[in-house]
């Protein structure tokens, strides 16, 4: 339980929650359902060599998101410290209380810059050590996580396309690396607004406002809830390929082995689910370390509200998904019935085929 005395929404407004979400609900809880995996695929803990021919589609496993026990207790932790003051935020900015500018951070041109933060000035107190220490942490991060981005753009896409004969079809190239290139875009913006604000940081010492203009924008939603919605369909591709093509195994093998962490493809490409609740939960800890009445408390709890609720729209957009393959699985074991419309009936599941009306029970495990 939180301790009354590091409660970190304390000075927005008070309001009544509607909020229905359980706060044991993990975010992306579900994310194991295909088109062309199966809605009863799953990947357990990432691929090393010897894995991607041993992979079993019928695996048991807790859903691709939670790859690992510190994966889960991570995704906790930030629902844990954000839920109780998404609607509180909320409520303050719908009162107008708003520091965000938007549209600074883009003005000058786009360009590719590492956000650089110089050496401490002497006098800082050591909350402002210990904020400056996390913004660090946030760049670290960020920087790992475009360099993640830009390998499986250059090491796995780019290289694919150009090998002939080809290991994979344009159209399953196309499906494997589905919008990851928007997402780097995305981060690209982000980081010219880092770079921007963290070249202030001494005199402004704010980083809740570039949060808030840079994941607020439809596109972010957009091209995260279909990487997200993909992923099963992608990653079997990669694991039918590897079944039936013995030079793409090698392909992925080669690019494992020669890299200096031998990270897998797999791990890389988790990198995009993992992102908001890491984002979380060091905002979480920046906000903590925020005192009441400084310039970044409010923009800090926008962001992690606006974090959260993008969180909330991918769970949803991907329960939509998941429906989606439960219809088109649920169709075709009904001998090429089509199916209209799901629906809820008390402990049943009502299906509405064009030629029947069936009432199932869910098996739940």
């Amino acid at each position: 339980s939180t301790d009354p005395d590091e409660v970190i929404y304390d000075d927005v407004p008070r309001d009544n929650s509607d909020s229905n979400t359980d706060p044991e609900e993990m975010i992306y809880d579900d994310v194991e359902f295909g088109e062309e995996g199966g809605c009863n695929s799953s990947l357990d803990n990432g691929w090393s060599s010897s894995e991607f021919e041993s992979y079993d589609e019928a695996s048991d496993g807790e859903g691709l998101f939670f790859v690992s026990s510190k994966m889960q207790k991570l995704v906790k932790a930030a629902k844990d410290g954000t839920k109780d003051g998404l609607e509180k935020t909320k409520a303050a900015v719908k009162k107008g209380r708003s520091f965000i500018k938007t549209k600074s951070f883009c003005q000058g041109g786009l360009f590719q810059c590492e956000p650089v933060l110089c050496p401490a000035p002497e006098g800082l107190s050591q909350q402002q050590l210990v904020r400056r220490c996390i913004l660090g942490s946030i760049l670290e991060s960020e920087k790992n996580y475009l360099d993640a981005l830009k390998r499986i753009l250059e090491h796995y896409e780019k290289p694919l396309s150009q090998i002939e004969p080809k290991l994979l079809s344009d159209r399953k190239l196309k499906m494997t690396f589905y919008r990851v290139r928007e997402i780097l875009q995305s981060h690209f913006l982000f980081q010219i607004a880092l770079a921007s604000r963290v070249a202030e940081w001494d005199s402004l010492e704010m980083i809740g406002d570039v949060f808030v203009a840079s994941f607020s924008k439809s596109m972010v939603l957009d091209a995260y809830s279909e990487y997200v919605n993909n992923f099963s369909t992608a990653m079997a591709v990669v694991r039918k390929t590897c079944a039936s093509k013995p030079g793409f195994l090698e392909f992925l093998k080669h690019r494992q082995e020669s890299s200096s962490d031998r990270v897998t493809l797999y791990s890389l490409m988790m990198k995009p689910i993992q992102r908001f609740p890491q984002f979380i939960l060091l905002l979480q800890d920046m906000l903590k370390n925020t005192p009441v009445g400084h310039a970044d408390r409010l923009p800090l709890q926008m962001a992690l509200t606006e974090l959260e609720t993008l969180a909330e729209k991918l769970n949803e957009k991907k329960r939509e998904a998941d429906q989606r393959c439960e219809i088109r699985h649920i169709a075709k074991a009904m001998n090429e019935r089509y199916l209209n419309k799901v629906g809820p009936l008390l402990s049943r599941r009502l299906f509405l085929l064009n030629d029947v009306l069936m009432c199932a029970t869910p098996n739940i495990r």
